[in-house]
């Protein structure tokens, strides 16, 4: 299983979402899971946080699928800040 993962603003993470269970191509190839971060109650410079784990089964021609989600990716990059996350930097270093 490929597994992709990033972090951003969670409304812009959600509508990431969204955008992958409405491409025909991904949504039966895909699985997507939102995790929300805690965030300081007290700052109003960041709106909430949230990672984004975008898992592919293995044995799928994922060529085609990698590149929608790079393309999706790009797009919810234009809209704000998303970075990628090492799948085990999410787990402790596990």
């Amino acid at each position: 299983m490929i597994k992709l993962m990033y972090r951003g603003g969670a409304a812009n993470l959600q509508l990431l979402v969204e955008e992958i269970r409405e491409a025909p191509e991904l949504s039966q190839q895909c699985t997507v899971e939102v995790t929300y971060q805690e965030t300081q109650s007290d700052s109003l410079h960041h709106g909430q946080l949230a990672d984004i784990a975008i898992s592919v089964a293995a044995g799928v021609a994922t060529n085609g699928l990698y590149d929608a989600i790079r393309a999706l990716i790009d797009r919810a990059r234009d809209r704000g800040s998303i970075e990628s996350v090492d799948p085990l930097e999410r787990d402790g270093g596990e």
